[in-house]
């Protein structure tokens, strides 16, 4: 992964530990989703989908995964 990429996995992860505390995991990956949608750059979330599609997101937790995924939906 490229240092960029690396970044964003990190950041994502660290937001899906906080939104991983909500014990209904639907409600913790809407959390992400919403966050990450409102508060990040629109290159940023590119990157981060394009991982996803294109590395099956590597290295992000499962929540990270799934809500980032809703984003691109």
């Amino acid at each position: 992964m490229s240092s960029n990429i690396d970044t964003l996995v990190k950041m994502a992860n660290d937001i899906s530990n906080f939104f991983n505390a909500d014990p209904d995991k639907e409600v913790a990956a809407e959390g992400m989703r919403n966050h990450i949608a409102k508060s990040w750059d629109i290159r940023m979330r590119k990157a981060i989908i394009a991982h996803i599609t294109q590395h099956d997101g590597e290295g992000l937790s499962p929540l990270a995964k799934t809500a980032i995924s809703r984003i691109s939906a």
